[in-house]
């Protein structure tokens, strides 16, 4: 049972290693039934299509430099800066993964 963590980020924002490691360190609580996937969506632009973000038309045009997105299991989440949604997330996703599996 597995839960993947897809953070895509813009190495343009200021903040960006900050909530990298904050998300690294929430999947590591959560041992080796979640993973982390961690995407520049300034070499691999095409991972955008896959989410949409109320930010993205605005990065797209230059006009900010910040850009963070969490998914997990392909479900954006539209507050990353709040680690206890991230995990509340993480934590619906294995509840249902046992379920399913039981």
């Amino acid at each position: 049972m597995v839960v993947k963590v897809e953070i895509l980020y813009a190495p343009t924002c200021a903040n960006h290693l900050v909530w990298l490691e904050k998300v690294r360190k929430l999947v590591d609580d959560f041992g080796g039934d979640v993973i982390i996937e961690e995407t520049d969506i300034w070499e691999h632009p095409e991972a955008l299509k896959k989410y949409w973000s109320s930010v993205w038309p605005t990065f797209k045009e230059g006009y900010i430099h910040y850009f963070i997105l969490v998914a997990v299991n392909g479900k954006a989440l539209d507050w990353y800066w709040d680690t206890n949604k991230i995990a509340e997330a993480i934590r619906k996703e294995i509840e249902e993964k046992k379920k399913a599996n039981a």
